[in-house]
């Protein structure tokens, strides 16, 4: 970011006490590393306040933002002080402020109740293989303090951003959306995420479809199989133009075993997946609609050229990531997540491989009303073995009979410790990130160093 004193007053509404800086180009929420010259926003947590530990870098910063009662504290420290009426909002207003400095960057927004992740890390490889400067969100900051960092994290020569925005609470989704004032609108797909947060499935359905509500003038929307019903059955119109995933100008796709062929127009590409794993198939063909939309007006580009970059890809850790594991068995890691959706296609995928297929599942969170259905509507059949693990998969145990029910993830590795696997065996770890089953994956591995996401 660089942003003057003055551009983040008008930005937050706030007024400085003490001299005000001519300009600000970097803006921190923590004080673990922070550097003199640096600049400080103080946010306030169930557990923590940030005020409180301003005073520790005060004689470093450049200028500290804070609330009322904060700059009452602070009064005396030698940093020029902002004073906002609420940080966090403060934080992505400045964000905002930043975004609409960023002229020559197209801003992608991408949402979902799965798939976004991956998405984001198919585009990010398919636009820095084609030549573009990529910025993009790491690890999971895609919420109301891990936007605004991201955004204000964009470098001022950088072609697109990547910018995913995760919700869980109801207004969340409007603000990231008036934050980050897309030019596309990225919704890969709507399911029971969160619904518990969000006022059950319809809730869910109004909530993600406020990514839309603050796009850029002459912005797209990008939506994922399933989609566009969805809104249509809610009454939500969209008055901008819409590449549907599957419509007549998107990348058409199939995948026969680990081979996916995908035909644009008159041409036709095919490229060898590591799994045969059909939400994989369906996040590429979305990426390379995506791109090949983008870049024509633009350029010279070939369905050709997109499959090339985009057969580089790897997945994140924790989402369906390979691994070696004890006595030559893979091990899939997918523990950093879960819902309906992404807990049945790992499932189907993990099916359709050859060998021995274990399963290791554990509870979907945050499910509301829904969470039982849910969990005893997974389709398990075809695997060999399966070990479900937490409370609320009890009930799937008991539809399922040959399942072997675990009640915590301490539990689970103990039990998985003890059997033997080897060479053409995989095991599928899956449950939502509360459940902590990167645990097991560790316990299964050769190696104590696993990568985990974060």
């Amino acid at each position: 970011m660089r942003l003057s004193g003055l551009e983040l007053q008008h930005a937050t509404g706030g007024h400085w006490h003490g001299i005000i800086p001519d300009m600000i180009e970097s803006l921190k929420t923590d004080t673990r590393g922070f550097e003199a010259g640096q600049s400080f926003l103080a946010l306030r947590g169930p557990n923590f306040d940030g005020h409180d530990f301003a005073i520790s870098i005060a004689d470093k910063a450049l200028a500290m933002v804070g609330d009322a009662q904060g700059v009452r504290m602070w009064k005396g420290l030698p940093a020029a002080q902002l004073e906002v009426e609420d940080t966090l909002i403060a934080y992505g207003d400045i964000a905002h402020a930043w975004r609409m400095q960023l002229k020559d960057t197209t801003i992608v927004a991408i949402s979902g109740s799965y798939g976004k992740t991956s998405l984001r890390s198919i585009l990010e490889c398919g636009f820095s293989g084609l030549g573009l400067n990529v910025s993009a969100t790491s690890a999971n900051l895609n919420n109301l303090i891990g936007v605004p960092q991201t955004l204000l994290n964009i470098p001022a020569g950088s072609d697109i951003a990547l910018i995913e925005c995760g919700i869980s609470e109801q207004g969340e989704m409007a603000r990231l959306t008036e934050i980050v004032q897309p030019d596309i609108a990225v919704l890969t797909g709507i399911t029971h995420a969160h619904s518990e947060g969000l006022g059950g499935f319809s809730g869910v359905v109004q909530e993600k479809a406020a990514l839309f509500a603050h796009m850029n003038d002459a912005g797209w929307a990008v939506l994922g199989n399933g989609v566009a019903e969805l809104l249509t059955n809610a009454d939500i119109q969209l008055d901008c133009p819409q590449l549907l995933a599957d419509g007549d100008d998107a990348v058409s796709w199939l995948l026969d075993c680990r081979l996916l062929t995908m035909s644009y127009g008159s041409e036709t590409t095919t490229m060898e997946l590591d799994l045969p794993a059909m939400h994989w198939a369906e996040n590429l063909a979305l990426a390379s609609s995506i791109i090949l939309s983008y870049l024509k007006p633009l350029r010279s580009i070939t369905l050709l050229e997109v499959t090339r970059v985009l057969s580089q890809w790897q997945p994140q850790a924790g989402r369906m990531q390979i691994i070696r594991g004890r006595s030559g068995c893979t091990v899939l890691d997918d523990s950093y997540n879960a819902n309906p959706v992404s807990m049945q296609a790992a499932i189907n995928t993990l099916r359709a491989l050859e060998g021995r297929r274990i399963a290791v599942l554990g509870d979907m969170a945050e499910l509301g009303d829904g969470a039982e259905s849910a969990h005893a509507g997974l389709d398990l059949s075809g695997l060999d073995e399966v070990y479900l693990v937490g409370p609320q998969m009890k009930v799937l145990a008991r539809a399922a009979g040959s399942a072997i029910w675990l009640a915590t993830t301490v539990e689970a590795v103990s039990v998985l410790n003890g059997l033997q696997f080897q060479s053409g065996d995989t095991l599928l770890i899956k449950a939502s990130r509360s459940m902590g089953l990167e645990a097991v994956v560790k316990s299964l591995c050769e190696t104590e160093e696993v990568t985990h996401a974060v």
